[in-house]
């Protein structure tokens, strides 16, 4: 399935569209099977509208059906830091707590899917642990409320 997107003025994302594995479910719904790198406000596991233009063309997004209580985060792996920009050691100690990641090596950084059962707390200080020690910074895409009760202390 593919996401059109748009460019900021400091020419993010770098891309003009992402394409996500998804599932067809029937009637043009589809729920999103792996972590989006770009698209904004999208987690593993949301369902979606997409109509494709033609039989041999891949489906383009057209509206949220229904959310997940996935959480996906951004992180952009810094090569000056303690890791060197390395995305499997970044993933490490993520993968540890029960998270998934995929990288994308050509812009620096990981995308995590964290599932609703994943311990929340822990992952949040992980991730301002390695912000504070210049080993990534990290850019919420979709978060929940259970994420915002997290991240308040």
């Amino acid at each position: 399935m593919v996401f059109e997107l748009e460019t900021d003025a400091g020419g993010w994302p770098p891309v003009s569209s992402e394409r996500v594995w998804a599932i067809g479910l029937g009637n043009d719904l589809y729920r999103v099977d792996n972590v989006p790198w770009f698209v904004r406000d999208l987690s593993v596991g949301d369902v979606v509208r997409a109509k494709a233009a033609g039989p041999d063309l891949n489906p383009v997004f057209v509206e949220m059906v229904e959310r997940s209580d996935h959480v996906t985060i951004r992180l952009i792996c810094r090569r000056q830091g303690p890791l060197e920009g390395d995305l499997a050691r970044s993933l490490q100690p993520f993968t540890a707590l029960g998270v998934y990641g995929e990288g994308a090596p050509q812009y620096g950084m990981l995308a995590l899917d964290i599932a609703p059962s994943a311990p929340l707390d822990a992952i949040v200080a992980t991730l301002r642990r390695g912000s504070e020690d210049g080993s990534w910074e990290y850019e919420e895409g979709r978060i929940t409320q259970a994420w915002i009760e997290a991240t308040a202390s």
